[in-house]
């Protein structure tokens, strides 16, 4: 594959977003995330490159991958999820590949404060809608994709401190996809979510916190990954 946005060359590609997770249903958009290799201008004047499109088929966003390393650190779920819907990577970045697993789970401790600040805000914005979610407000009464998102954002955390690797509890199947899925279909009324979310954060929040609180985040990894993008990079510069 040789790709590239406005001179900077595609070194990793990845399906984000519903189809990532298995919870995309007919009208699901597709969302992807490029990471590009710097050009000798982008390192000479400090520059990182960025673009991004949204429509209501396709969204993606492109970003350097010496941002790569940080953005993996934050342990954002939508960039944690990188990981594991990579369509192409290069050859001098198999590594990556490789090594998923423990890369997105190096900082634990930050994924949980970073899911669970992704759902307070998904939760914050179920009555705000946006230009493609609009219509959902409309007839369902409130985002019920937004409600989706916040809801699998407690899933993960649980799955995770139930003992399963981070692709598995990124990936759904049975009673919880089903859970999901009809959450995103509308299923539920505002009012029915709003309970479900509090009851089932009545029972599971405490523990989930506690077992996120004692995990040590691994620095060395994170190192580890720095030095490999700046070795690819020296490489092929």
């Amino acid at each position: 594959m040789t790709a590239t946005f406005e001179g900077h060359t595609i070194v990793l590609r990845s399906l984000v977003g519903s189809h990532c997770a298995n919870l995309n249903i007919e009208n699901s958009d597709e969302d992807w995330k490029y990471f590009v290799a710097p050009t000798f201008d982008d390192l000479y004047d400090g520059v990182m490159y960025a673009n991004a499109s949204i429509s209501e088929t396709l969204d993606y966003d492109v970003h350097d991958i010496r941002k790569l390393g940080n953005l993996l650190w934050e342990a954002n779920l939508n960039f944690v999820s990188v990981l594991f819907g990579i369509d192409y990577i290069d050859d001098g970045l198999v590594w990556i590949a490789e090594n998923k697993e423990k890369l997105a789970m190096m900082n634990l401790p930050r994924f949980y404060n970073a899911t669970m600040g992704m759902h307070r805000e998904k939760m914050s914005t179920l009555l705000k809608g946006t230009g493609n979610t609009q219509v959902l407000i409309e007839k369902f009464g409130y985002d019920t994709k937004q409600a989706t998102h916040a809801m699998r954002c407690l899933l993960v955390l649980k799955r995770v401190s139930n003992g399963m690797n981070m692709s598995e509890a990124l990936w759904f199947t049975g009673k919880d996809r089903e859970m999901l899925i009809g959450i995103k279909r509308g299923n539920l009324t505002l009012d029915e979510f709003n309970e479900m979310v509090f009851l089932w954060k009545g029972v599971h929040e405490n523990s989930i916190k506690e077992w996120f609180a004692k995990q040590v985040a691994d620095e060395a990894m994170h190192i580890l990954l720095d030095n490999r993008i700046k070795e690819f990079i020296r490489i092929n510069l």
